[in-house]
This record gives structure tokens, C-alpha cells and sequence, in this order.
């Protein structure tokens, strides 16, 4: 077994985070590995919910055979920001903030994890379904990153929590939902990240037997179309005063409005699919649950309103065709995409 294993951290953007990943999981074995930040710079909101949830279950897997961590030059200025956010303490130093911990601000949400039990319970406490308590963390998420109660910026950014707050909690199987966000004003952008390490897109999507997934890309292409579900489906047993009874539409909805003023990510199992400006892009990873990042450019963003109506007729004729499907693939699932808004 090797010496001493050192993993540099440098950039935690999106693509920054997916590559330091695949260097954590080429790691050799080793009885003792060091996490290096002297070189760490830009980071993100993708990025610190994606590499903490990483390094976090790369140390519990090696420590639980007896390999030692220790972390160096974590203290420089440059770090200081992901010290503040709750990286350090995400994946287990006991250096900086503890995620949720930072009051959160105008300009951003700290690391914070969201427990979907304690979640129940407040809805319970509150007398309330628990899609409106996830709207309510949903609206106060959006307030504080636009400084507003209105506008159609505000109006984008909760609805598009709360269907990934929905999507999380409906089907992962997860204990905690992950998320953090940050608004550079400067630039007109703001990012979202969600994330869960629970069950994956593939295997949530495996118990609809209308479904043909030979791989983790097939997953997460299907789960984009309006009425795809693990839960909901043709001959699934009728689930009776069930909150999320009209699932299926979240990610269609979420990732059109994204895609088309900014950019939508995916991860899931060995791939990450990425929309942005009518592009698509496959990235591979690593990632044993589901990640989302949701980049927002904020010029870009029209009334909700009418977007909505103009994406729940589209996802109505492509649902339309997904219903008459007893054999749905992921090439078929991206004709229907296309067919659909190229007509628009």
C-alpha cells in the first residue's frame, strides 16, 4: 500500500468539483491521505454541496478501514469564503462555520442540509401539507437571494427550489436534501445547488416498467420529460391523499426555464447532463444520489406566468405522447423533445 496519498483542491466550479471527484475516486488505497487547499481559489455553490458530499464519504469509506485525513493550508484567505459558506465543517474538519449556520444574505445561502423527517414533522406541528411548508423554505430562499417578496425573478427562483425541494423528497429516498446558492450582481447570474445521497435518478426511475434504462445518461434524459415518474405511472397503485400526487412535470418545467436564461445541470450515477441555451452537453462523474445545479441569468428571466403556461403546453403534448408509449426510451424521449420546441 502507497505512502502518504495528497489530493490537491483547486477550483470548486462545476466543472472544477466533477474533476477533483475523478482524481478522489482514482485515489490508490492508502493508510493515510491529505487534502491540500493551498491552491484552492474560485468556488461555487455546485461546487462546495458537490466535493464536501465527496470528500465526506471518501473519509467515512477509509476511515472505517483505518486510513488517517488531515487537511493543510485550509486557513489562507482564499479559503476563507468556503470557511464562511460551511465546507470544512460539511465533510467533517472541525474548521470555519457549520453549514447553515452563516444568517445567509442578499448575495447568498450558506452550505445547509434540510433533514426531509424534520421537514415532515414541521408541516405536521404547522397543520399543514408539507408542500406548503416546502414553499414556504422555498419563498424565504428566494427573498433573500433577490431582496424582494415579488417580481419575476423571485417568482423563478421559488417555484424552481420547491420543485427540486419536491423532486428530492418524493423520490431518493434520502434523510437530508443539500442545497446552497450565491447571486453575483455583477454579473446578472444566480446559481442554485440541490443536491441528495440517496437512491439516484436511475434507480428511482427502475420501478416504472414503462421505461427502457440500459444506463445512468437514459435516467436522466427520461427524467426530464413532462409525466415521467418512479412513483406515477400507468398501472402504479393509487396513491390516496398523497401530496405530491400530480409528480412528473418538476424537472421538465424546472430544467426548460433554466436552460433557456441561463443553465440546468443533472448529475447522477456516472453522468452529469447539461442544458443551456438549447445546447446539450454529457460530462461523466461519480455521484451515489442526485445533484442539480440551476445558473439563472437574470435579464433572461420573464414573467413566470406566462412561461409556465407556454411549457405546460408543450409538456402536455409531450406527455400526450409519452402516455400512448408502452416502451419509452432515451432516444425516443429526445425525438419528443425536439419535435416539440422546435415547433414552438
Amino acid at each position: 500500500m502507497p505512502g502518504e496519498v495528497v489530493l490537491k483542491v483547486k477550483n470548486l466550479d462545476f466543472k472544477g468539483a466533477l474533476n477533483i471527484s475523478s482524481e478522489m475516486s482514482a485515489l490508490p488505497a492508502s493508510d493515510s491521505y491529505v487534502i491540500d487547499f493551498s491552491e484552492m481559489a474560485w468556488v461555487e455553490p455546485f461546487g462546495l454541496l458537490f466535493f464536501s458530499s465527496q470528500l465526506r464519504r471518501f473519509r467515512e469509506r477509509h476511515r472505517a478501514r483505518g486510513a488517517n485525513f488531515r487537511a493543510i493550508n485550509y486557513t489562507h484567505s482564499r479559503c476563507e469564503y468556503a470557511s464562511f459558506m460551511g465546507l470544512f465543517k460539511a465533510f467533517g474538519l472541525n474548521y470555519g462555520n457549520d453549514p447553515g449556520q452563516a444568517k445567509g444574505s442578499r448575495q447568498y445561502v450558506p452550505i445547509t442540509r434540510l433533514n426531509a423527517q424534520e421537514l415532515q414533522s414541521e408541516s405536521y406541528q404547522a397543520l399543514e401539507d408539507v408542500r406548503e411548508t416546502v414553499e414556504r423554505h422555498s419563498v424565504r430562499l428566494a427573498e433573500v437571494l433577490t431582496r424582494s417578496d415579488t417580481g419575476d425573478l423571485n417568482d423563478t427562483i421559488s417555484y424552481s427550489l420547491r420543485e427540486l425541494f419536491r423532486n428530492v423528497i418524493e423520490h431518493s429516498q434520502s434523510d437530508d436534501i443539500w442545497y446552497a446558492a450565491q447571486c453575483w450582481p455583477d454579473k446578472q447570474i444566480v446559481q442554485l445547488a440541490i443536491l441528495d445521497e440517496g437512491v439516484g435518478i436511475r434507480q428511482s426511475l427502475s420501478r416504472n416498467p414503462h421505461l427502457s434504462i440500459n444506463n445512468d445518461l437514459d435516467a436522466l434524459k427520461l427524467s426530464l420529460l413532462p409525466g415521467i415518474s418512479g412513483v406515477a405511472f400507468k398501472g402504479a397503485p393509487k396513491r390516496r391523499r398523497d401530496a405530491w400526487a400530480n409528480s412528473g412535470y418538476g424537472l421538465f418545467m424546472t430544467s426548460q426555464i433554466c436552460s433557456r436564461g441561463g443553465s440546468f445541470a443533472a448529475c447522477s450515477g456516472s453522468k452529469c447532463l447539461v442544458l443551456a441555451q438549447g445546447g446539450e452537453q454529457t460530462l461523466d462523474t461519480e455521484f451515489e444520489g442526485t445533484a442539480f445545479k440551476l445558473e439563472i441569468f437574470t435579464p433572461n428571466v420573464e414573467d413566470l406566468k406566462k412561461t409556465l403556461e407556454q411549457l405546460r403546453k408543450s409538456g402536455e403534448s409531450i406527455a400526450g405522447e409519452v402516455g400512448y408509449a408502452t416502451h419509452l426510451t432515451a432516444s425516443k424521449s429526445a425525438r419528443m423533445l425536439t419535435k416539440d420546441f422546435n415547433a414552438d
